[in-house]
């Protein structure tokens, strides 16, 4: 009887953990892929953004703190240097100070 459990669970082992891998490496795939396309959301919205305010080299103060932020996430996602650049670029613009709550702005 012993030696039944012994060989149905040396059988069972390596079944189970070969589902657990399949499992593993599915899950893996999906995050990579959702990774990607979030890294590629985040490459858009930072290139659309800058080029909004490219023009007038001036960005309010929350529009540019959300750009930094969004910096960061693409950062971590081992996003290219292409965003570096400008991000360079924006260290001149001039940033306008907002009170959102009563509608003024000042530029710093």
């Amino acid at each position: 009887m012993e030696d039944i459990l012994i060989k149905i669970i040396n059988y069972l082992i390596p079944v189970v953990l070969g589902y657990c891998i399949s499992v593993i490496s599915s899950y893996r795939k999906k995050n990579n892929a959702t990774n990607k396309a979030l890294k590629i959301m985040l490459q858009n919205n930072l290139t659309n953004t800058y080029f909004v305010y490219s023009s007038k080299k001036k960005i309010t103060d929350y529009v540019y703190r959300n750009w930094l932020n969004m910096l960061e996430e693409y950062e971590n996602l081992e996003g290219d240097d292409f965003i570096h650049n400008l991000a360079d670029r924006m260290k001149s613009w001039e940033i306008v100070r907002t009170d959102i709550l009563n509608n003024q702005e000042n530029v710093i």
